[in-house]
């Protein structure tokens, strides 16, 4: 027997008209960051002495005439007919630093540039926008990218130019050699620039959808089967020379294999987690992960910190203890959280941005030891023990006479303490010793620098991550963070009712896309772990606006910002080290539409996973949040209500398990969104398993009621 769910409209949940969009554009309040303006005054000294940016003030002393970002700044460059240096990188980069304080504090260097351009500094985590714009021109014209960029321009920004890290003789010679083209061939550097210019906009102009593409199985099975051929058998992840996570890539392969039952999937996820827990990408001491390894086994690190790393792998480790049950993966979560409250935490409860990769000018000097110090930390016990399971060779130190412990844990623990005679209590004990030295070791060091400025987004992503970790554990701390957050980011990331993207003491950064994407999927998380429908209200009004303000006209996807000052506009899609805001965007506007029965809002959706279907096809390991939203579409979709006074405990119990292609939702009132109608009753909690607006028998028993989804078990 099918219950079917009533399905009248509700004006209140109608999504903005897109035919509306320039009108709305029109009488809604642009905000504007506290910047100071260039002029030509401003132009002839360092201007960032005064900024908060962590980044920039470590540029502030430089003797070349650094400004920040600013609009104003074409005009200024226009009027002069002066070429742009625009040098974007971040407080914990450390090639960034390297070039600073090799290259931008010499003194001939610094009159190059002053007398012949306007030289402009970029925190790449202000302004997103500015660096995916000009990352993308450098991928064009290089092949490659990275920071710190590099990029000489026309006075009206756009590109002739774009590199990396260049020693100072080489980016010397660079100047130069513009300074000579612009002198004598500037047509050719015109015709250099609108190449780029019209490069750059066929990379971020994706072909409008007008039918919504027939989503099958099989094209997401070819892409797997694709992408397995580039996996790393032995250390797990994809093969590479330098290893990087990429946690979305990961979660959607839990989905695909829960979905499609596909054993050597789940096994290459479980052997890649096991594998980085005992890697150089782990920080075993201090809790938390670096940014990546430079080498292909994931033993040597590179030692900044990102918060958005450390979002998004509570959240992978999260869900795969939900599929394993591996204990040792809720070590690693609680580790990691730890780390963020304890190092990463502001006095207003949310995170800073980052954790510098050097200390005292030398990278991973805080995360080193010399063989004195390696003595020091096992005194009183084996040395030899010691240096055995951190997998050190007292003959060859990492560089500089300095050495990485790298503990032999989780996979490979076993095998060694068969190997050495000793038992799992015993390793237990010493461990507890050698730590404690370490960290006393450590005490007497310089500790790494903190980028202090709070980013809308990334702490959206760790308020996922600790509700992920709230369902997988049920610590109700966890939870209570999660809300206390949200709370702070509410109250401070609205000026004029639009999102901002970085603030920091009176300055601040208008929101880009990413902000209101990743916000609305925290609070739509919020709504399901506790059922309060403000959340749920929330998470859809921030999804409305992100349509409005970001509606690109020529494509179903958004733009990445307003910033009509760029030489382009950018249109976000892959999943790389944080996922594509337009792929959260079509999730949140998915989710939405199952939950109060709204085809417009899932129509859209649709357009714009068509849109990118063809730019998917053979590369999904890029993809990997578009891949779980084809995955929604191919396979059946369940909405799992819970309805009732005792909604929170049951939803609880529910959430226990691995739950793909579903949202799960609760309510203890009777409540007015579509899919909780009519189905609240003050004496009983029901669960309801639906699909398309039909729900099949309702349960008070949570073992029936997940039995109608056959990918839980």
């Amino acid at each position: 027997m099918n219950f079917i769910f009533r399905t009248k409209k509700n004006r209140n949940f109608k999504i903005f008209n897109l035919n509306k969009i320039r009108y709305y554009l029109l009488i809604l309040p642009l905000i504007h960051s506290c910047t100071t303006e260039v002029n030509t005054n401003s132009i002839n000294q360092n201007q960032l002495d005064k900024e908060t940016s962590l980044y920039l003030k470590q540029h502030s002393e430089n003797p070349i005439n650094w400004q920040r970002w600013s609009n104003s700044i074409f005009d200024v460059s226009e009027d002069l007919d002066k070429l742009l240096v625009i040098s974007i990188g971040y407080s914990s980069c450390h090639w960034c630093h390297v070039m600073e304080e090799e290259t931008f504090t010499n003194d001939s260097i610094a009159k190059v540039m002053n007398d012949n351009f306007i030289n402009i500094k970029v925190d790449r985590e202000e302004n997103p926008d500015v660096d995916q714009a000009y990352m993308t021109a450098s991928q064009l014209m290089t092949g490659m990218g990275g920071w710190p960029l590099n990029v000489i321009t026309l006075p009206d920004g756009s590109p002739i130019y774009a590199g990396t890290y260049h020693t100072t003789s080489q980016w010397n010679d660079i100047l130069k050699r513009i300074i000579r083209l612009k002198k004598d061939n500037y047509d050719g550097l015109k015709d250099i620039a609108e190449n780029v210019k019209n490069g750059v906009k066929d990379i971020n102009t994706i072909q409008k959808q007008e039918e919504i593409t027939d989503f099958d199985s099989e094209f997401l099975k070819k892409n797997v089967e694709t992408w397995k051929e580039k996996w790393d058998s032995k250390f797990g992840g994809d093969i590479a020379q330098q290893k990087f996570v990429s946690p979305s890539k990961y979660l959607f392969l839990l989905n695909y294999a829960r979905v499609y039952n596909d054993e050597k999937v789940l096994n290459h996820v479980k052997n890649t987690l096991d594998i980085i827990s005992s890697s150089g990408l782990n920080d075993f001491v201090e809790g938390g992960f670096y940014r990546y390894t430079v080498d292909n086994e994931w033993k040597i690190p590179h030692f900044e910190k990102m918060l958005y790393d450390q979002a998004q792998m509570i959240s992978l480790f999260s869900s795969a203890y939900k599929v394993f049950g591996d204990e040792s993966y809720k070590n690693i979560v609680d580790e990691t959280i730890t780390f963020l409250n304890t190092k990463m935490s502001s006095k207003d409860g949310l995170y800073f941005a980052a954790m510098d990769a050097d200390t005292d000018g030398e990278e991973g000097k805080y995360y080193s030891y010399n063989l004195d110090e390696l003595r020091t930390i096992s005194e009183n016990t084996d040395f030899n023990l010691f240096t055995s399971y951190y997998n050190v060779n007292p003959n060859n130190p990492w560089e500089n006479g300095k050495f990485l412990l790298l503990p032999n844990k989780f996979k490979y623990e076993k095998k060694w303490l068969s190997e050495n005679n000793i038992s799992k209590e015993e390793i237990s004990s010493l461990k507890n010793i050698w730590i404690a030295n370490i960290l006393k070791v450590k005490e007497k060091r310089t500790k790494p620098r903190i980028d202090d400025k709070i980013i809308v987004s990334w702490n959206a992503l760790a308020i996922i991550g600790l509700l992920d970790a709230y369902e997988a554990f049920k610590n109700i701390e966890y939870l209570d963070l999660a809300e206390s957050m949200f709370k702070e980011l509410e109250k401070n990331s609205f000026k004029r009712n639009q999102l901002i993207h970085t603030y920091k003491e009176n300055q601040f950064q208008e929101g880009v896309l990413e902000d209101y994407a990743y916000l609305s999927k925290a609070s739509m998380k919020l709504f399901q772990a506790t059922g309060i429908e403000s959340y749920f209200d929330f998470s859809k009004r921030v999804t409305d606006n992100a349509i409005l303000l970001f509606n690109d006209d020529n494509s179903n996807l958004l733009k990445y910002s307003n910033n009509e000052e760029l030489f382009t506009k950018v249109i976000s899609i892959d999943d790389g080290v944080i996922p594509s805001p337009n792929s959260i965007i079509a999730e949140q506007l998915f989710n939405i539409g199952h939950i109060i029965f709204d085809d417009e809002y899932l129509n859209l959706s649709d357009k714009m996973v068509s849109s990118v279907q063809k730019i998917i096809d053979g590369n999904i390991n890029s993809y990997s949040v578009w891949g779980n939203n084809i995955l929604n579409r191919v396979e059946s979709f369940y909405e799992i209500a819970v309805i009732g006074p005792n909604s929170k405990s049951i939803t609880d119990e529910i959430t226990n398990y691995f739950t793909p292609n579903s949202i799960v939702v609760q309510s203890k009132v009777d409540s007015r969104l579509p899919l909780f109608i009519d189905r609240f009753f003050e004496d009983e909690t029901y669960i309801y398993v639906c699909q398309n607006k039909t729900c099949q028998r309702p349960e008070t028993n949570i073992n029936l009621a997940l039995e109608q989804v056959p990918y839980i078990n």
